[in-house]
């Protein structure tokens, strides 16, 4: 496991010396000015964190998109929130409402798809297509129709990655550490119900409950990330650790504890080449994201070469 750890913190410093290469001025700047900037890096470690465990199961449940379809609900919410609103007459740009309605209606999508989820008569792909489409055409219907609060839509449905306030992070950090807490000491339900419901039924377990309870964490995990990072990276987050962790992985706990560890520093890298050439930095991210994946196809080679090295110095 050590081993592929530290081939993904050869491609951490190689991404940095690149950047460092390549910009050594503004590299030098991000270094020496990091007091300006900690707090949306935090909550980006933050959520890059929570999105890679929560997409864990996902990736491990075959459902990626899934986290894409609840997204676009909590999306949905949030146009339905102003839209209403600006019909009665009220202004809800500055209001944590529009995010309550959002957590509302990602919630209804996830509990749809967990009450039908592996049902032989609606296939996954069925239900998950469903969802996202009809949210969509739903976003689309009431779009046009909002007359205010544009840069609060956009800011809750894309993130605003650069302008985190303290209050923010302490409600991102309450709220992940919760979730990794619950996470932590249902981590057997919650890996049985997703890899293997059929076992859970078998040991007496109630399968229903267990699901809902984890798309309920799935729900908030993605709200609370989505404002913060925004809808797009929370999905490539979702997606790309738990990849390169699962593709060579031993052991769950290996899968588990990598897939962290790429969630927390992908965003931090984001952000760094963002600042170094004025790049947005939620594309920052993904981009970060494909470059673990090109680099990935050396893992295997390089980690023989370790253990190979290894051996011969034992001998």
């Amino acid at each position: 496991m050590k081993y592929r750890f530290i081939f993904y913190s050869l491609c951490t410093f190689l991404i940095l010396g690149l950047g460092w290469l390549t910009n050594p001025t503004e590299a030098l700047h991000f270094a020496r000015e990091w007091t300006l900037w900690y707090e949306p890096v935090l909550a980006g470690m933050i959520g890059g964190t929570l999105c890679a465990l929560l997409g864990y199961y996902m990736v491990l449940n075959r459902i990626v998109f899934v986290s894409l379809a609840i997204t676009q609900g909590a999306g949905f919410g949030i146009f339905l929130a102003f839209y209403i609103a600006g019909f009665w007459g009220y202004s809800l740009e500055h209001s944590p409402l529009t995010a309550f309605a959002g957590f509302l209606m990602a919630s209804a999508a996830a509990f749809l798809f967990s009450i039908f989820h592996r049902s032989k008569k609606y296939p996954d792909e069925v239900l998950i297509g469903l969802i996202y489409i009809i949210t969509s055409g739903l976003i689309i219907f009431i779009g046009d129709r909002i007359a205010e609060g544009k840069h609060a839509i956009d800011n809750l449905l894309f993130g605003n990655a650069v302008a985190v306030t303290s209050e923010a992070l302490g409600f991102l950090i309450l709220v992940a550490g919760i979730l990794l807490i619950f996470h932590f000491i249902y981590r057997r339900e919650f890996l049985y119900v997703s890899a293997d419901p059929d076992f859970m039924k078998v040991a007496g377990l109630n399968t229903s409950f267990w699901m809902i309870f984890f798309y309920l964490t799935l729900t908030v995990g993605i709200t609370v990330s989505m404002k913060t990072l925004g809808s797009l990276p929370v999905f490539a987050l979702m997606v790309i650790p738990p990849f390169l962790s699962l593709k060579e992985a031993r052991s769950p706990m290996e899968a588990v504890l990598l897939s962290l560890f790429l969630g927390a520093i992908i965003p931090p890298l984001g952000y760094y080449l963002s600042f170094l050439y004025s790049f947005p930095t939620g594309a920052s991210m993904i981009v970060i994201g494909f470059g673990y994946l090109l680099l990935s196809i050396f893992e295997k080679k390089i980690n023989r070469f370790f253990i190979a090295n290894n051996s011969s110095q034992k001998t």
